[in-house]
């Protein structure tokens, strides 16, 4: 049987994540091909093309789509400039992985989502903690209803209160959209309606701070969201935790369980007890944190050969959206 002929590949931003996440694990996929790069930095992309031997590099990527045909992009760029470049790819006949956020406002995604749907190509949003294995089995037996009906769940990401670790223009409101509830909030949301099959919202409660960092947008931020399955949800996240380590948590309690990520734990009410379960073989929070990236990359390129519908659609990405704009409406934002 002949071999399958290589997908060709091309990325939008050579920033941080493009070249600590994305090329390595692009580069690794054996059945794909990275043909090009387009950074509006010339610098950037001359060195990040000769460093992984990426065959052209572009500072405009309407040349790139242009000039290079490509099956795929993954677009890895400040959160402002995503609409003009998604549906410039779409527009191209090119499918695309997007970085989250995908748009800085429900408006914005919309325009995003109608464009891949007027395309007919497949638009994919870079949510990796969905492709977690631990992710995957706690869904799954949430979803078979093992541990019963959920009741609360809490989660929240709290980064180390020290050097400033993200690019600049996460803090910038017009680029950006928002500060940690755009950064880390946003994941923690879509996570928590990924694991519990995105339940309609009945209100949504949220309040930001930004005196840790004094940065132009919220560094704390907490929410309470109450679910038409009367589930409720509590958050928080922060860039500034005063603590001697970041913490990442997910905790999911029903009628008869209850199961919490960082590391898996699945537990259930027996008659007068409550019984554990160990389940070896995930291994360590982090090393499956890393491994997520490698797996959302071989579902993207997947969803290209097979034409199914991405697991991380735009349309969901919406309604994580519309929570996180009624986060930031409630705080008075």
């Amino acid at each position: 049987m002949a071999e399958s002929k290589k997908l060709r590949l091309g990325l939008i931003g050579a920033g941080g994540i493009s070249q600590v996440t994305h090329i390595p694990n692009v580069l690794a996929e054996k059945s794909v091909e990275l043909v090009a790069i387009s950074d509006n930095n010339t610098g950037r992309a001359i060195g990040v093309a000769e460093r992984f031997g990426i065959p052209v590099w572009f500072d405009e990527p309407e040349q790139m789509l242009r000039q290079v045909a490509l099956d795929g992009v993954i677009i890895s760029t400040p959160t402002i400039s995503h609409p003009a470049l998604a549906r410039m790819a779409l527009e191209s006949g090119v499918d695309v992985m997007i970085e989250k956020p995908f748009a800085r406002t429900v408006a914005e995604g919309q325009m995003i989502v109608e464009a891949a749907e007027r395309s007919g190509r497949l638009l994919m949003v870079a949510m990796n903690h969905r492709f977690r294995p631990d992710t995957l089995h706690l869904r799954e037996v949430i979803l078979r209803g093992e541990i019963g009906e959920m009741t609360m769940v809490r989660a929240g990401w709290l980064k180390q209160l020290g050097v400033w670790g993200r690019p600049m223009w996460f803090s910038d409101q017009r680029l950006a959209g928002g500060g940690v509830m755009m950064d880390l909030g946003l994941q923690m949301v879509d996570l928590v309606c990924f694991l519990n099959g995105f339940p309609a919202v009945i209100d949504v409660v949220g309040s930001v701070d930004h005196r840790a960092l004094d940065l132009e947008v919220e560094d704390t931020a907490t929410a309470f969201v109450r679910f038409a399955n009367d589930m409720t949800f509590q958050l928080e996240v922060s860039w500034a935790n005063c603590d001697d380590h970041d913490k990442a948590y997910t905790w999911c309690s029903g009628t008869r369980g209850a199961a919490a990520l960082n590391p898996l734990r699945i537990s259930r009410r027996q008659v007068d007890k409550v019984e554990t379960l160990k389940l070896p073989g995930f291994g360590d929070p982090g090393k499956l944190y890393r491994s997520s990236f490698r797996f959302e990359i071989a579902h993207f390129i997947n969803c290209i050969r097979s034409r199914e519908a991405p697991g991380s659609s735009g349309r969901e990405a919406l309604a994580v959206l519309d929570i996180v704009e009624r986060i930031y409406r409630s705080a008075g934002l």
